[in-house]
């Protein structure tokens, strides 16, 4: 071997140890690196891949209502789960599940044939499909775990309150979204040690935390007065033929809501057929121009600041110009010298304007905030909406003066509730509220606590009190009356206000506001009618249905009448013989009584309740008039405001058209004369001289 070849080999071995001490050091390096800097990843990744991780989720807590009727519950059944590592054929599996879940096969090929080492195929499993499902015992991978889901046993009743739950049991509306924190509980997790292909390995025991179930929450709501108001509002929204309508009950001595309908009232277990928008708990996320639901708002801000005393009167001609603008009473020749408790129970929306500029700007918003008008009331609902009010920096009289009767600004249901109700709870603001304890896993019961304060002193509500018992003894709510009971109240009828600005035209909110009975009230309830066609005056709209559902609680909760007698429950028909039809319809609009004319004479000869006898308001009086039965003419309204025009109106079932101010001097048809199907009849009035 020559020198030459030696030291050939010497360098080759020299190379060959260098790229070995390289090699070394860089899986020394890498080794270090595993073991010190990424070891504890790795550590974890190779943990997560030996073990599976099952959540257990907990029992949510029930809803009930005040009395322990059950509203929401939980019902229990199995989940599916799958471990696609573990399973052989994904396209056999796929085939004999879908019919099963009724779900498609291609979704569930897809999901079996991931690379996932566990995913959840279906929840609420039935027995009767779990039994199916075991029977495929021949395919690995698949289990069941015990599950749980929501269940509204009474439908739709109250179903915007409640709200609902989604797939992953979240609560996404009503009181399943505000209080879903308490009723969800924290979930448990079972850990499984598994080999490389997903499989559970059986020497190795399970890691069980068992899941903490949700507390349960009793409601200030009622079932039955919940069903009353849904049931009386679906009637009003159809008979009126109206776009739809809210109705609030609330104890105004606690805040607790009684009842909260809407229509169409949606249905929690059907969630997935409605829209959100649906879900949108109107009395508490919407705003509307109350109207002059608002006016015992401007009469306790205006009698508590001082700027009129009980006996304040006006001189109400009839219009109040404001910035140029000419606003009109609904009687447009005014009502003359009245005091406060008559321009409340006449709806003067001139007297209301002027005590919204005495107050003034400053004095109004401070009212306003003071009542949350401006803000939310805290009521434990969500998206709660706050008011709609002008900026106080660019507000102008024509503003000051319309928002006092009530437009201008805009209002949610509630706000207004809780600020009524604060008339009838002598002064005291109460939080409106559905929560009234939580029921917890322990059997122990924790009763919720909403803040009350006292906003006017008891002889301001009670002035304004008093002004609206009026409204309904001698005013423009005398259809709201409840026989047996005194009851105060407020009527309202506002436009409607369109999404490009202004208001829409012939669209009309008509409103009844009120609470009884007097004295200690110890319901309140709003009813509002949308857009209702033909009559449109809250006072014939809203207070029938107000008089009604106020007729139903009463006697559901066991209140007796105020009344002496059991007569004084009920309606004593009048003695309307020798009447024309006309004056015997305005003689019985106060008690609430219907009627029917059969023949075509002038004066009524007899009558059927008779004269005397006491029958339930709303009952059918059928008069005739004298010659052979036949269909009724027009009615003689000359000589009638427009409150009566449009009360005979309403009782012979006919539609009015109105045209001037005053008193009806001439109309079109002709008293007795036929009227066309879809025809109304034109009334012309002119001051009176």
């Amino acid at each position: 071997m020559n020198r030459s070849y030696r030291k050939l080999l010497m360098a080759r071995a020299f190379a060959l140890v260098s790229i070995m001490a390289v090699l070394s050091t860089g899986l020394i390096v890498r080794l270090i690196y595993w073991q010190i800097v990424d070891g504890g990843h790795l550590a974890a990744k190779a943990l997560a891949e030996q073990y599976a991780h099952l959540t257990l989720p907990p029992q949510r807590g029930v809803i009930t209502d005040r009395n322990g009727h059950l509203l929401a519950i939980e019902t229990s059944g199995d989940a599916l789960y799958a471990m696609p590592r573990s399973i052989q054929d994904p396209a056999a599996m796929a085939r004999a599940l879908a019919p099963i879940l009724s779900e498609s096969e291609r979704k569930l090929h897809s999901l079996l044939a991931s690379k996932q080492a566990f995913l959840w195929l279906s929840y609420k499993v039935t027995a009767a499909q779990a039994a199916r499902i075991e029977a495929l015992g021949a395919y690995n991978g698949l289990g069941l775990q015990p599950d749980s889901w929501r269940v509204y046993p009474e439908g739709n009743l109250a179903g915007a309150v409640i709200g609902f739950v989604g797939v992953d049991q979240q609560g996404l509306a009503g009181i399943e979204e505000s209080y879903n924190k308490q009723l969800s509980g924290k979930p448990g997790q079972e850990v499984v040690r598994v080999d490389a292909l997903g499989n559970p390995l059986p020497q190795y025991a399970a890691r069980f935390i068992p899941p903490v179930a949700g507390d349960g929450l009793r409601t200030t709501v009622d079932s039955a007065i919940q069903a009353f108001a849904q049931q009386d509002l679906t009637a009003a929204v159809k008979a009126n033929h109206a776009k739809g309508g809210r109705i609030v009950v609330i104890n105004p001595n606690t805040g607790g809501i009684l009842a909260m309908a809407q229509y169409p009232e949606p249905s929690p277990a059907n969630w997935q057929s409605y829209s959100m928008t649906q879900w949108i708990d109107q009395p508490v996320e919407d705003a509307f121009e109350p109207g002059s639901t608002i006016k015992p708002f401007t009469s306790m801000a205006a009698l508590s600041s001082g700027v009129i005393t009980p006996g304040w009167t006006i001189n109400d001609r009839g219009s109040i110009v404001l910035n140029g603008v000419r606003i009109y009473d609904w009687i447009k020749a005014g009502f003359g010298v009245i005091n406060f408790d008559t321009a409340l129970a006449m709806s003067s929306d001139v007297a209301f304007a002027t005590l919204a500029l005495k107050l003034g700007p400053s004095r109004y918003y401070s009212w306003l905030h003071t009542f949350h008008m401006d803000r939310p009331t805290g009521v434990d609902l969500p998206g709660e909406a706050s008011g709609i009010i002008p900026p106080e920096a660019t507000v102008t009289q024509l503003d000051m003066g319309e928002m006092g009767f009530g437009q201008t600004l805009a209002v949610s249901p509630i706000q207004l509730v809780a600020a009524a109700a604060t008339v009838a709870a002598d002064g005291v603001w109460h939080t409106p509220h559905v929560g009234q304890a939580l029921l917890l896993p322990n059997g122990r019961t924790e009763v919720l606590h909403f803040p009350s304060q006292r906003l006017v002193s008891r002889t301001v509500a009670r002035e304004v009190q008093a002004a609206m018992l009026d409204v309904i003894a001698k005013g423009t709510g005398n259809l709201a009356r409840v026989p047996g009971y005194t009851v105060a109240g407020k009527t309202g009828t506002a436009n409607v206000v369109s999404s490009s600005g202004g208001f829409k035209a012939g669209d009309f909110l008509a409103s009844f506001i009120g609470f009884g009975p007097v004295p200690s009230p110890k319901v309140l309830t709003l009813v509002q009618i949308d857009d209702p066609k033909g009559l449109f005056y809250g006072g014939d709209v809203a207070a029938p249905v107000f008089s009604q559902l106020m007729g139903q609680i009463f006697t559901y909760m066991g209140i007796p009448p105020t009344g002496a007698s059991l007569q004084a429950s009920k309606v004593q028909v009048p003695n309307l013989v020798g009447r024309s039809f006309a004056d015997a319809a305005l003689h019985v609009a106060p008690t609430g009584l219907l009627l029917v004319q059969q023949g075509k004479g002038k004066q009524i000869v007899r009558q059927s309740p008779l004269p005397g006898q006491y029958v339930a308001a709303g009952t059918t009086v059928t008069v005739n008039m004298g010659g052979p039965a036949a269909p009724a003419g027009v009615p003689d309204l000359i000589g009638l405001t427009p409150q009566q025009v449009y009360t005979v109106a309403a009782q012979t079932g006919y539609q009015v058209q109105v045209q001037g101010s005053g008193i009806a001097v001439k109309q079109s048809p002709a008293a007795g004369a036929p009227l066309a199907a879809g025809k109304k009849i034109v009334v012309y009035l002119s001051p009176p001289p």
